[in-house]
């Protein structure tokens, strides 16, 4: 009976500890959820630069409309800062060295990726709204820069940003509400790669001044259309939008001038897809501007973009670039010996413009670059290609010629390069766009390599003539280039995901 009393008596003390552990367990729930939740919030803008290179997840509609490539996607009007990450996101995190320290932290290869990359705050040229360099929303253009030091005080890189193009005046107003076509939406720039402060990352350049240009005229800094004037002259800023690359373009040189760009003893210009095609369109004028320069030399990563049909054999690539270079008045600004010779729209593929650029130029580019490989050669609205790009055993014999002949006629137009005294290339065979600005491809300790050089050596040889005998660095076929396996597996590795036939 004293039992039976006391097992009641214990009962609301069993039924509340069950509580208190059910509210102890909710509580740590709660918790571990709400802080997963701040450390995405935290980090958002980092994932963003992991989303920077993910593909285009739509086709061409028909040879009018380039979905993929006119219209931003998703992660491209969210991503387009080409890995930025602001300012206030490196709170509380490892300290970098000193900005012209130059060095990595106790060396080795693992501190070579570890290291957390420089940022760099915007600067936005307000003056030049003022003569109507202006992005695509009105807004003044942009620009980050990190200064040179000791003996390359005087010397520059510029690189210019990527972020394909718009074609269509209501693919470009969707445009003008992101980063690529506003500077309201530019935040920080992380310098990485070829812009990056390390010695070790970046041996030839980290202590140049480094310039990133950001992009957001979506003609590759070449639109070149009339503003609209008042009685006296004057530009009115009214709906938009502006296509004023070419202005862009001149306000920006003009700036970097006026920053002592001008006393530059060796420069270099350069640029990943979209801002490399526009490196190769304003070599010469780089080069012009600097006419008291000992070496002036320009670099395109990932901006060779091949004329050539989609795999049923039309040519909607084509159609596009002449509604971008029609849209947006490009061919005034275009080398006139080229268009001459061609129309207007053929003087914006890079392979009718070599023989008629005097100034050295490095070609950076994958054998089988998958923005290409998506956006001009498998362009698919039936689905057809969905099981070969995801995995390479599914790939037919005919998907897989395909795919080769891309190469084949990537280095059919590169063959002036190949053959060139002056120009040089480094086209490995990987499924990557955009290798230069981001050091796990340019000089990490598994960037693929032509010759035991990594695209790092090869242009820094070339540009240094050390070895010019090697400035043609052709990597065989894939699936020959074993870094190439290991990169089917990393952030900025798209939809061509697993080609191994194993």
């Amino acid at each position: 009976m004293e039992l039976k009393r006391r097992q009641t008596a214990d009962a609301p003390n069993r039924s509340t500890w069950r509580r208190d552990v059910s509210g102890m367990l909710v509580f740590t729930f709660v918790f571990l959820l709400g802080s997963l939740i701040v450390i995405l919030i935290w980090n958002f803008e980092e994932l963003q630069g992991v989303l920077r290179l993910l593909p285009a997840r739509e086709s061409f509609k028909d040879a009018g409309d380039a979905t993929s490539v006119g219209k931003p996607t998703i992660e491209e009007e969210v991503a387009a800062g080409a890995g930025i990450v602001g300012a206030e996101a490196l709170k509380d995190k490892k300290k970098q060295k000193p900005e012209n320290d130059g060095t990595v932290g106790g060396g080795g290869e693992a501190n070579l990726v570890e290291l957390e990359p420089l940022v760099v705050d915007l600067t936005i040229l307000t003056k030049a709204a003022d003569i109507g360099a202006v992005c695509l929303d009105g807004t003044p253009p942009g620009y980050h820069l990190h200064k040179g030091s000791g003996a390359n005080a005087n010397n520059w890189v510029v690189f210019l940003e990527e972020g394909a193009w718009c074609h269509s005046e209501e693919n470009c107003k969707q445009r003008s509400k992101t980063n690529l076509g506003s500077s309201k939406f530019m935040k920080p720039q992380k310098f990485d790669g070829i812009l990056s402060n390390s010695e070790q990352v970046n041996p030839d350049f980290f202590n140049w001044n480094r310039v990133f240009v950001r992009y957001c005229d979506g003609a590759s800094f070449s639109g070149n259309s009339s503003l609209p004037a008042d009685e006296k002259g004057n530009w009115l800023q009214l709906k938009g939008p502006y296509y004023r690359g070419e202005s862009i373009w001149e306000a920006i040189i003009a700036e970097l001038l006026s920053n002592g760009m001008v006393k530059a003893d060796k420069a270099l210009l350069g640029g990943c897809s979209a801002g490399g095609l526009s490196s190769i369109l304003h070599c010469d004028k780089f080069k012009a501007a600097l006419p008291g320069a000992k070496v002036v030399k320009c670099m395109s990563d990932a901006g060779f973009f091949v004329d050539m049909p989609t795999y049923k054999g039309e040519n909607k690539f084509g159609d596009y670039f002449r509604d971008i270079v029609n849209l947006q008045r490009v061919g005034d600004g275009l080398l006139k010996e080229c268009t001459k010779e061609r129309d207007s729209a053929d003087c914006f593929f890079p392979q009718y413009l070599l023989p008629h650029i005097k100034t050295p130029l490095f070609i950076v580019n994958g054998g089988y670059d998958w923005w290409q490989m998506d956006n001009i050669v498998t362009v698919d609205t039936s689905g057809e290609w969905n099981a070969c790009k995801n995995d390479a055993g599914s790939c037919t014999d005919e998907q897989f010629s395909t795919i080769q002949d891309y190469r084949t006629k990537l280095l059919e137009a590169l063959k002036p390069v190949e053959d060139s005294q002056k120009d040089g290339m480094f086209i490995d065979g990987c499924f990557h766009h955009c290798q230069t600005s981001r050091t796990v491809f340019w000089n990490g300790p598994q960037a693929p390599r032509i010759n035991n050089k990594t695209a790092s050596e090869a242009l820094g040889d070339w540009y240094f003539e050390r070895l010019t005998a090697t400035d043609a660095a052709i990597d065989c076929r894939y699936p020959c280039n074993p870094a190439c396996g290991f990169f089917n597996h990393s952030p900025g590795k798209p939809s061509f995901r697993k080609w191994s036939r194993t």
